[in-house]
């Protein structure tokens, strides 16, 4: 989307309140000019003592009161009606953000920091907002006002608004040098502002690394140098606003004193009177208005293009098109408990500077079946999270590969595909509710309705409940932000139950119950065996003691599969995998 069908498209979206708030602002810039036009007469009759005199004089004053009431309500409701779809339109784009950011692939993510996604969302839709709150209602009562008032005012005298027009002119270059300037600087400085959320996101998320490792001079003086560059920013803006700006009121003052000096020349000529004076003066306070207001419409569009541009780097990054086609019921029912075939699949990742040294993993091929129980052993390197990541279509893959019964699934959008596989990860997300919350995250997902006698059934079987019992508000504790409340593994326990909760085809645990010692591990596995015994379940770990119960298991090293079995078949065939089993067993039993 080019930027001017984003500025229509949104726009549009309140059209009817932005056609409302036209009409009203004409009308109140319309009496604004009315206004002094009976001020000119009542002044006039002033001099008069006669009695159509004093009426006409009663008569012009409730004119002006009268109209005066009804500019007051009107200019009331083009506020409403202007400034309102400014909000409206930043709820919409911050949806519409979101929903983007929520489809766009881990390639766009791998490119912009969540800090400057942050910035983006706050500071750059707030320029937005302006640009069509404030924005369009400046704008048009510019418009009007420059364009009724000198038209009132050369009724008046000619020669005097001919007059009026040479300070403004030459107001008005100056202030367009200083415009040119202040478009860059703006641009900068809301770059500068992603830089700092950018940082300031990085350094909370290691706030305890910092401390304990005694950072915090070193951390405060990086923050130092980009708040430093942060401000020299805005303080430049603030010196052009402060030279260029007041330009234009310097200019409006010059036209006062001018408008004074001839008009009081004029009316020794009897070219002019009292009156016609006075409403040429309102005229020019009128005309001062819009003229002040200028400056701050100028930011306000600087601002509203520069954050545009920042919103189309996200709104115009191409969503994958297979993200886009949705599959219906019909075709979701016939692809249940088909077999995952994994065919010859290779995979690099695309930043590596030679891609084909570089392969994560290398020509692999294997199947699960419906109901089959999995396990992958490997240990740090072997390539198991880019596995996983192929599998759940978190990575970008070359068509061919990976298939669910006869599909293949980079032909299935990202968000089916992970109607039927779930995936659990050893580093899992809480968010800052309840652990009752956190559980039934998935279930809310889907819109079912759950049962607190399941999330019970589901605790109990990741062998959670117990540690949940000693918690003062069990299961409505709050777990904090990332469950900052909760140890390495109750969180992956936690994510686990979150996994049972909801029937999926394939669970994917990768490396989940690093965090627990064997005898829970072997407890929780055999709770999700009997919960799952119709489901596929993939199990990835580093300990042979995850994978003994599986019905096969591959072992992976350096990205490939050397040897595939039985737990009974590898201790025969497998050295690598039986002196696995003999190490562990020995920690375990010192652990004992």
């Amino acid at each position: 989307m080019t930027k001017s069908k984003f500025i229509m498209h949104y726009l549009l979206l309140n059209k009817f309140s932005y056609l409302l708030a036209i009409v009203c602002i004409f009308i109140v810039n319309y009496l604004q000019v009315e206004i002094p036009r009976y001020i000119q007469l009542a002044v006039d009759l002033l001099n008069q003592s006669t009695l159509e005199s004093k009426a006409g004089l009663v008569e012009n004053v409730e004119w002006v009161i009268a109209l005066s009431v009804v500019m007051v309500v009107v200019r009331i409701l083009s506020r409403m009606y202007a400034l309102n779809p400014g909000r409206i339109t930043e709820a919409a784009l911050k949806n519409d953000v979101f929903h983007r950011l929520n489809r766009l692939p881990s390639t766009f993510h791998d490119k912009f920091a969540s800090g400057k996604l942050i910035s983006i969302i706050n500071n750059d839709l707030n320029g937005i907002r302006l640009f069509y709150g404030i924005g369009f209602l400046q704008l048009f009562n510019i418009l009007f006002a420059l364009s009724l008032t000198p038209i009132w005012m050369w009724k008046i005298s000619p020669e005097l608004t001919l007059y009026s027009v040479i300070p403004i002119a030459i107001a008005a270059i100056i202030f367009r040098i200083g415009f040119r300037k202040l478009r860059a600087l703006h641009a900068e400085r809301l770059n500068r502002l992603q830089d700092l959320s950018e940082q300031l996101m990085n350094y909370l998320s290691g706030i305890d690394l910092i401390k304990n490792q005694q950072m915090g001079d070193w951390v405060t003086n990086e923050v130092n140098k980009v708040n430093r560059r942060l401000y020299d920013c805005t303080m430049q803006i603030a010196k052009i606003q402060t030279i260029y700006m007041p330009i234009l009121d310097y200019a409006n003052h010059f036209m006062k004193v001018l408008i004074l000096g001839l008009g009081g020349y004029y009316l020794l000529q009897a070219k002019l009177t009292i009156g016609e004076i006075t409403a040429f003066l309102s005229y020019s306070v009128l005309l001062a208005l819009p003229l002040m207001h200028l400056g701050r419409i100028v930011t306000v569009y600087q601002m509203g293009m520069i954050s545009i541009d920042s919103v189309q780097n996200i709104l115009n990054n191409a969503v994958p098109s297979t993200d886009m086609l949705r599959m219906d019921d019909n075709e979701k029912s016939a692809l249940r408990r088909s077999t995952l075939s994994v065919q010859n699949l290779s995979y690099g990742y695309p930043n590596a500077k030679d891609k084909q040294s570089q392969m994560v993993l290398k020509d692999l091929s294997f199947s699960i079946e419906p109901g089959e129980k999995v396990g992958v052993l490997g240990s740090i390197g072997a390539g198991k999270s880019t596995l996983v990541n192929c599998l759940n279509h978190h990575l970008s893959l070359d068509p061919g590969q990976i298939f669910w019964g006869d599909k293949d699934i980079t032909q299935v959008s990202r968000q089916d595909w992970r109607s039927y596989v779930r995936t659990i990860t050893q580093d899992p997300f809480l968010f800052s509710a309840t652990i009752s919350e956190n559980v039934k995250f998935g279930a809310k997902r889907k819109n079912q309705d759950v049962d607190e006698l399941d999330v019970a059934q589901v605790l109990e079987l990741s062998q959670l409940q117990e540690d949940v019992q000693r918690f003062g508000a069990r299961d409505q504790t709050l777990v904090g932000e990332k469950g900052i409340m909760l140890s390495g593994g109750q969180k992956q326990r936690l994510s686990i139950a979150r996994a049972l909760l909801t029937p999926s085809d394939l669970i994917i645990m990768d490396n989940v119950l690093s965090a627990v010692d064997y005898e829970t591990e072997r407890t929780i596995l055999k709770g999700v065996f009997n919960r799952i015994q119709e489901q596929s379940l993939l199990v990835v770990s580093h300990r042979v003691s995850a994978l003994e119960y599986m019905d096969k298991i591959l072992v992976l090293e350096q990205g490939e599969i050397i040897a595939r079995g039985t737990h009974a078949e590898l201790l025969e065939s497998s050295s690598y995998y039986r002196q696995t089993w003999e190490l562990q067993q020995h920690e375990s039993e010192a652990s004992a």
